[in-house]
């Protein structure tokens, strides 16, 4: 076997387990998993093929038809309206007499704007194509000039951390770190807890995230997208002990500075 078909069956493979890993279990509220972020268009089409095949044998039921036929659509609007909208952000990376680093938005209609050229468009092009595009646009401009691209996700952090909001963070981040990104944890954080939504739909419940804490797993590895939601947990009873804990203290602030008057007042008298 050669060098290049041991990679192509490896890539093919490592896509397979990527794609089995985000398969959601059969009771779990998650949305369907659409394809491994960086798959390429023929490897997402041969997803769609072999779900497909699947359903047409009658060997799915239920909850698990139901996903399979969710994870077809996912896949196939990704093949025709691509990954990226509007808002999306990237690290370029161009290489030529220099290198230079620089962060492009996509704008309105799925533009983009990079090294003073004219736009570009990204509709309908999957992220294992973004370099490609980019690169075949720099050419028709520029002359021995090298673009790579690295995505980052933008995701809504909210919960027990410091600075609620939304954040970009690379695909290769572990999951934990983004407690750090929003400002660090409350008092109260449970940290090896998360909720992971997608709109209306749980991706991954707090029972199951401290595994993926554990795990050290990425936000490419959770097939964490730009808009989900990551909700950190708070412990149970602790905002309640907190609040008592300050009334008490302010409580005894208050009380020492009224007998310390007291004492300087009679201290007075009788001098």
């Amino acid at each position: 076997m050669t060098s290049s078909s041991r990679k192509s069956k490896w890539r093919r493979w490592a896509f397979a387990v990527v794609l089995v890993s985000g398969l959601p279990s059969a009771g779990a509220q998650v949305a369907p998993a659409a394809g491994a972020q960086r798959a390429s268009r023929a490897e997402l089409a041969a997803r769609v093929a072999t779900v497909e095949q699947e359903l047409a044998s009658g060997k799915l039921k239920g909850g698990n038809q139901s996903r399979a036929k969710a994870e077809v659509a996912a896949i196939q609007q990704r093949l025709r309206q691509g990954d990226f909208k509007v808002g999306d952000r990237f690290v370029l990376t161009t290489r030529q007499d220099a290198v230079r680093a620089d962060t492009a938005s996509v704008r309105d209609s799925l533009m983009v704007s990079l090294l003073a050229l004219p736009d570009v468009s990204l509709a309908g092009v999957l992220r294992s194509e973004l370099d490609d595009r980019l690169n075949a646009h720099v050419a028709r401009f520029v002359k021995n000039a090298l673009v790579r691209s690295s995505v980052l996700t933008r995701i809504s952090i909210r919960g027990a951390v410091q600075g609620p909001g939304f954040y970009y963070a690379p695909p290769d981040r572990p999951v934990s770190d983004l407690v750090m990104l929003a400002g660090g944890p409350l008092v109260t954080a449970n940290l090896d807890q998360f909720e992971l939504r997608r709109g209306s739909v749980v991706l991954l419940q707090l029972k199951d995230s401290k595994r993926a804490v554990k795990d050290g797993r990425t936000l490419e590895q959770l097939d964490i997208q730009s808009g989900d939601e990551v909700i950190i947990s708070a412990k149970r009873g602790r905002p309640a002990f907190s609040a008592v804990m300050q009334l008490l203290f302010v409580f005894s602030s208050l009380l020492f500075a009224f007998l310390q008057f007291v004492q300087w007042y009679y201290t007075r008298q009788d001098a």
